[in-house]
């Protein structure tokens, strides 16, 4: 299990920071629709990391981000994921982890799937903001997996 979470890590980085370069080659840095569902996306994955870390989980209430903004927390959170992901383990995949915001029944679940949610999570609204990009008359990128892989697994280009 350990390969394939690294890789599935290291591809949504990659996918993320062509994402990024589609939509800020697009001209509508300021779309509602793609501001609103990518800091949807980050806030996700920075309230897992807060769980994985064992902090507590802070939502700040703060006005919609632009692009820039959206960006580079999108590179920092991978650069935070991109650490975890070096330190895996068997031991450290299996911990269960208690997810705060799916409460009763407690949801408890190992760091693998928490993991594996985070990547999952993030493809789902990346492709809505991929179709987005279209929608608006822009070019949208395809980040599938095994484009990833048949390039030779590229590092993010941010």
């Amino acid at each position: 299990m350990i390969g394939p979470l690294k890789d599935l890590l290291s591809h949504q980085a990659w996918a993320d920071a062509t994402f990024f370069y589609a939509w800020g080659a697009s001209g509508a840095l300021g779309d509602l629709d793609l501001r609103t569902r990518t800091e949807h996306m980050l806030s996700t994955t920075e309230a897992f990391l807060q769980v994985l870390k064992g902090d507590t989980v802070v939502m700040p209430n703060r006005p919609l981000p632009d692009f820039q903004a959206l960006k580079a927390r999108c590179e920092a959170g991978h650069q935070v994921l991109g650490a975890l992901g070096r330190g895996l383990d068997p031991a450290s995949l299996a911990k269960p982890i208690r997810i705060p915001w799916f409460p009763d029944p407690p949801c408890v679940i190992p760091v693998s799937d928490a993991l594996l949610q985070v990547c999952l999570h993030s493809q789902h609204h990346r492709g809505q903001c991929m179709t987005r990009l279209k929608a608006i008359g822009a070019t949208p990128k395809t980040v599938d997996y095994i484009l990833w892989l048949w390039k030779q697994k590229p590092e993010p280009r941010w």
